[in-house]
């Protein structure tokens, strides 16, 4: 039985193709042309992960590879492909259109080029379904810093909803303004008809899982601070509120696995789904994750809940669902 078929939280520029990306950092120029592989390998691959600014540059870098069409197109297409083959069913690839705008790209521009390369992948390789999230972004120190550009990414999203883009998210540092500040932006995408989950208690604040609640996100990425308090958690499971958890992309050097807090929350009835977050930095995939958890004491049923948990979650239509809890079944009886 293959559990790991449903992936909502993966972000483009954490997942693309170190070697393609290497090529366009240089053809952009977005590194100095004399950088060796081995040297953005290191970039990629910062070890001080409690260095915010390094951490910060992996993803300043693969967005500065993604400013033009075609690199948006395949760096899409790509992900696709290898989710395809390593035997998924589903997922939901996010990315912010405002930050692939430094090449004269509008945020449109940006988000179509996503969504026809994960179009034209899906035709390439049958038995795959795609939904593109877009992100608004935590920037500067209050959220009026970049208002108009999210704005703008919930103007878009609406515009291309059902055509291949399915909700929206909230990313970037969430510790670095009053969380509801955004609250605004939200009931503008309420008000449209637009899904939306929100990173929130990832970094440290688990109060932000309330403010998401408040919000009104339908789901909430990552969220497994919600364990710092048990008012908090207690609000999560009344809820009944999906979490996308990623557990390899939140497990620090000082931190093992068994000792996150997903094995917890899913003996709670946390509505827990897994996910890859960003592949190529957690250097993981979502087979890899599955096989993790097993190794944690979480079982091939509790596993399969995670994957029923994801379908019931997921932005897409209900024909799509339709076919994979089809798909799911069939499985589940190999």
């Amino acid at each position: 039985m293959q559990t790991a078929r449903i992936d909502l939280h993966l972000h483009l520029d954490g997942s693309l193709n170190l070697a393609w990306a290497y090529k366009k950092a240089l053809l952009r120029n977005a590194v100095d042309p004399k950088t060796t592989f081995e040297e953005f390998y290191n970039i990629v691959y910062a070890n001080n992960l409690k260095d915010r600014a390094l951490s910060i540059r992996k993803f300043e870098l693969m967005c500065d590879v993604l400013q033009y069409r075609e690199d948006l197109y395949e760096a899409t297409f790509d992900l696709v492909h290898t989710l395809w083959e390593e035997g998924l069913f589903y997922a939901e690839i996010r990315f912010a259109s405002q930050q692939h705008t430094k090449c004269g790209l509008s945020q449109k521009d940006a988000l179509q080029a996503v969504i026809d390369g994960a179009a034209d992948a899906m035709d390439h390789f049958p038995g795959i379904r795609i939904g593109i999230i877009n992100c608004m972004m935590h920037k500067g120190d209050s959220a009026a810093f970049n208002e108009a550009e999210n704005r703008e990414t919930i103007r878009v999203t609406k515009e291309l909803l059902g055509k291949g883009a399915v909700g929206l998210d909230l990313a970037g540092f969430e510790n670095n303004t009053t969380f509801l500040d955004y609250a605004p932006l939200f009931a503008v995408a309420a008000a449209e008809g637009i899904p939306y989950t929100m990173h929130a208690g990832e970094m440290g604040i688990g109060t932000h899982v309330l403010d998401a609640l408040q919000m009104g996100a339908d789901r909430i990425g990552h969220g497994v601070n919600c364990v710092q308090d048990p008012k908090i958690l207690e609000a999560v499971l009344d809820a009944n509120i999906p979490l996308e958890v990623c557990v390899s992309s939140n497990v620090k050097r000082d931190l093992n696995y068994a000792a996150h807090p997903v094995r917890f929350l899913i003996d709670q009835g946390a509505k827990v789904t897994l996910n890859e977050d960003n592949r190529v930095f957690a250097r993981t995939t979502l087979p890899n994750e599955h096989a993790l958890m097993k190794m944690i004491g979480i079982t091939e049923d509790q596993l399969m809940q995670c994957t029923y948990n994801a379908v019931e979650a997921a932005f897409c239509d209900d024909d799509t669902k339709e076919w994979l809890y089809d798909r799911l079944e069939e499985d589940y009886l190999k």
